[in-house]
């Protein structure tokens, strides 16, 4: 169970770290589709905007989810050592 552990907790760390260099790019990129879905009419790129929004913000769920389960490992893992 430790193995598994220690797996969770460096692959919440590399996780955090990917986060931390997609964030910005992500956030950019967000916002430009905002300007663009704000100033369109066109039904057909509104719904393309979209579903670009939406995929960059399961990317973006994705990598938070595997740094919240690494940090639980990690905590788990100082847990079972004081034990």
């Amino acid at each position: 169970m430790e193995v598994d552990l220690q797996r969770e907790a460096r692959r919440g760390r590399q996780a955090e770290e990917d986060l931390s260099l997609l964030g910005e790019h992500v956030r950019d990129r967000q916002r430009e589709l905002f300007g663009r879905f704000v100033s369109t009419n066109d039904d057909s790129e509104v719904y393309e905007l979209r579903e670009e929004a939406r995929a960059l913000q399961r990317l973006v769920n994705f990598f938070e989810e595997l740094t919240m389960t690494g940090q639980l490992a990690e905590t788990q893992l100082g847990d079972e050592r004081y034990e």
